[in-house]
């Protein structure tokens, strides 16, 4: 196997302060659990390499992982500190290059989405290695921009997330396509439509273009962040609002693009560099908090 060079440069930043707007809460929500403050924050710089981070995976053991938007690289983080522990590229002789929204993990395979729907899938690689892979092409690109990947293990799937229609297409509200792992196919016409009225409403915002999809409650519930709006929304699986909620101030959340949740409760989000460091946020839930396995 040939090797990719990596780099590792540690960046740690202190937190400044926050605020955050609770715009709609369900007390048995899983947002709720978050107080979102500066004492429940730590924030980190991320290398220059993830300048414009566009997705959070974590692996079964608990790994946090990420891509790029212009590279197949998969980066594994240090949550605690913010260093990069190890890369891998897709591809055996030259890097694949594309517009990758999202990144997922299931059962030892990265998965990764690019904005046209076009999905990627390759074993974890050592660090420096580069992997072989297999493409899927789903066809949603024809009707939406895709802006975020997760998985739903116990039905097996891949959860497509549509930023915003494509231009021509009768699409209306943002929605999660689902993805069959074992069919390699788009289930058709089953999608997942997320409640743009009762958003709006709720965030007091005209329109809601999310950037991250993460499951919580072992896919009960999802969590979806909107870079535009700098908010966060949960739904449940028929699509229901369950919650929304604005994030920190501006200097906080330049541009949310990724979103996770750990085994032990903590809330990850990552933002792009927008001409500053890269940023990986690390809220920890209230200390009374029931906490209930993503």
């Amino acid at each position: 196997m040939r090797r990719i060079l990596v780099v590792l440069l540690p960046f740690c930043m202190p937190c400044a302060a926050a605020s955050v707007a609770d715009v709609a809460t369900d007390e048995d929500s899983v947002l709720a659990r978050y107080p979102l403050t500066e004492e429940s924050l730590q924030q980190w710089d991320l290398p220059s390499t993830l300048a414009e981070i566009s997705g959070l995976a974590v692996s079964d053991d608990g790994r946090l992982l990420a891509v790029d938007d212009e590279q197949a690289i998969v980066y594994e983080l240090n949550y605690d500190d913010g260093r990069l522990v190890k890369a891998f590229a897709f591809g055996e002789r030259r890097t694949l290059r594309g517009d990758f929204e999202g990144i997922a993990w299931l059962e030892n395979q990265v998965y990764l989405v690019t904005s046209d729907g076009t999905i990627y899938i390759a074993r974890e690689g050592a660090d420096g290695e580069r992997v072989s892979f297999s493409s899927h092409r789903t066809g949603v690109g024809r009707d939406c921009e895709i802006e975020g990947l997760a998985t739903d293990p116990a039905r097996q799937l891949l959860l497509l997330l549509c930023k915003r229609a494509v231009p021509g297409s009768d699409l209306s509200n943002p929605l999660i396509f689902h993805w069959s792992i074992a069919d390699r196919t788009i289930e058709w016409p089953r999608r997942t439509e997320l409640p743009l009225a009762a958003i709006e409403t709720a965030l007091g915002s005209s329109g809601f273009r999310p950037s991250g999809i993460a499951r919580a409650m072992s896919g009960e519930r999802w969590l979806i962040v909107a870079a535009r709006e700098r908010a966060v929304i949960e739904i449940d699986r028929q699509g229901r609002l369950i919650a929304a909620r604005t994030l920190p101030l501006a200097e906080r959340h330049r541009q949310a693009e990724g979103i996770e949740l750990l085994a032990d409760g903590r809330l990850l989000i990552a933002d792009e560099s927008r001409g500053r460091p890269a940023r990986l946020s690390v809220y920890r839930p209230l200390p009374d908090a029931i906490m209930i396995s993503p």
